[in-house]
């Protein structure tokens, strides 16, 4: 049995709203949790689709039959906000489900990776090291530099990203089991 995945990428000021532009496509990819890959079914290879022109809006809707199953969604287009942020998505069948994608800013991504640089682990020999121990001097390089660039940029509406010296106070103060 299959069920019906209708795709929407919502507008990043006003999620509300469908992406209101008549130049950006979007192409999406499925993957099905716990695999990690992208959806294939009836012929049709999930890891890049693009969304159909619907007239309305330039391919930022779209419906998919697929067959029941936990998916990961996200949104790609060539424009100033090339991402969206990936939607977890159950699909029973007979059922219809949406996955709603709001694009990801800029400002977002990069203070995103720098929050996942300053503060991040990486597995090494089986336990949790910080970044900053593994590459210091360049954690501290990429921190300036993104810094930098971030000062340059004009100030985006969207999600916001927490600083990161909130984030290390907000994470001091959290309970220990």
């Amino acid at each position: 049995m299959a069920g019906k995945l209708c795709v929407y990428i919502r507008d990043t000021q006003h999620p509300a709203d469908l992406y209101d532009s008549s130049t950006h496509w979007y192409a999406v990819s499925i993957h099905e949790v716990g695999s990690n890959s992208p959806l294939c079914w009836k012929g049709v290879n999930y890891s890049w689709v693009w969304l159909p022109f619907n007239g309305e809006f330039s391919r930022v809707a779209g419906e998919f039959e697929v067959p029941a199953g936990t998916y990961l969604v996200k949104g790609y287009a060539f424009c100033s906000n090339v991402v969206t942020h990936v939607a977890w998505v159950q699909v029973n069948d007979g059922e219809v489900s949406s996955a709603n994608l709001v694009p990801t800013t800029v400002l977002f991504c990069i203070l995103a990776a720098r929050l996942g640089v300053a503060l991040g682990t990486a597995r090494v020999e089986g336990k949790d090291v910080p970044i900053a121990k593994i590459a210091g001097a360049e954690v501290a390089a990429f921190e300036r530099a993104v810094e930098a660039l971030a000062a340059k940029l004009p100030k985006e509406m969207g999600m916001p990203v927490m600083a990161i010296e909130e984030l290390r106070k907000r994470l001091s103060d959290t309970p220990k089991e």
